[in-house]
């Protein structure tokens, strides 16, 4: 099998290491290509994979799912099985809803729709507690300038916010799904910006790279005068929550994703019937918000992945 991952952040490593986890423990030989979030590397990649002929199965983390579409119906029409993560294939518009596809043989991820829902109602009740039913200003760090999915859960953010007048959202410059980067614009942002209430963004990795902005900044105590929300349910941001440093992160699951992906992957090729969708976010063990009332009623909940690009681990 291959895998085609989208890069080396630690999202990325982690739903590497899950899929390696679980093809060394089906004994399958599991080649990795990392597309550096460049779709046209990642479709060059898939080309030369269907060309070697080495391959009978593919898990593709799409970069860009409509332009990648002909490469992937090539691997199909060439015998291959493919397995798609995330999101739907197809258009932005599609994958608002996490629906089957012909596309693939199995989908295991979430709807981006309910993310930018869930990030809203997030954040409006980070507001709450932060200003009451006063004014709130909200900065939002996204991850990559003109990445689709970034793209239309932040327009429909906007969108959202410009219709409530007892909110400013403020969208900053893009924090590249990196601590290193994010730290450098939050610290610009920040200096220039002293009266924000709530922070949040699409990456926990972007939410650890602003908090250490914010003590070099001043004037602002997360989990005091300013509420932070992370996303992707990192062990380290979960953490931080639990101490009440941190206000919410949002479940993402990329090694879990993975697991199964490989799993119904190895079934499919063995003839087994497999789920054509499955939806990651459930509300025992991958629920789409970690607040500190979720971790409290769920005392043992694993992390799926840490900042580090590791597996989580209970704390």
């Amino acid at each position: 099998m291959a895998i085609f991952y989208y890069n080396p952040s630690p999202y990325g490593v982690a739903s590497l290491k899950g899929a390696q986890q679980e093809a060394a423990k089906l004994g399958i030989q599991l080649d990795a290509f990392d597309g550096n979030n460049n779709p046209q590397t990642q479709t060059t990649q898939i080309q030369d994979a269907i060309t070697t002929g080495k391959y009978k199965a593919f898990w593709v983390w799409g970069l860009n799912d409509p332009a990648l579409t002909p490469t992937i119906n090539k691997a199909i029409s060439a015998g291959i099985k493919v397995a798609c993560a995330d999101y739907t294939w197809g258009t932005l518009d599609q994958q608002n809803t996490l629906t089957a596809t012909q596309t693939c043989a199995t989908t295991v991820g979430q709807s981006i729709g309910a993310e930018a829902t869930n990030l809203e109602a997030t954040m409006n009740a980070a507001c709450t507690k932060a200003v009451g039913s006063s004014h709130c200003n909200i900065a939002f760090l996204p991850g990559l300038a003109n990445y689709p999915t970034d793209t239309v859960r932040i327009n429909s953010m906007t969108a959202y916010y410009k219709a409530k007048p007892n909110y400013t959202f403020t969208v900053m410059p893009p924090g590249n799904y990196d601590q290193t980067s994010s730290q450098g614009v939050a610290q610009t942002f920040f200096t220039a910006h002293k009266n924000i209430n709530v922070f949040a963004t699409f990456g926990d990795q972007m939410a650890e790279g602003a908090m250490t902005a914010l003590k070099l900044v001043g004037g602002y105590t997360p989990g005091q005068n300013i509420q932070i929300i992370g996303y992707g349910g990192a062990q380290e941001i979960v953490n931080q929550v639990k101490s009440g440093q941190v206000y919410a992160t949002l479940g993402l699951y990329p090694a879990s994703e993975s697991v199964l992906g490989i799993q119904y992957l190895d079934q499919a090729l063995q003839g087994q019937s497999i789920p054509n969708l499955v939806n990651i976010i459930n509300p025992d063990t991958h629920p789409a918000v970690i607040d500190k009332a979720f971790l409290s009623a769920h005392p043992n909940f694993v992390p799926d992945w840490n900042l580090e690009g590791g597996l989580g681990t209970a704390s």
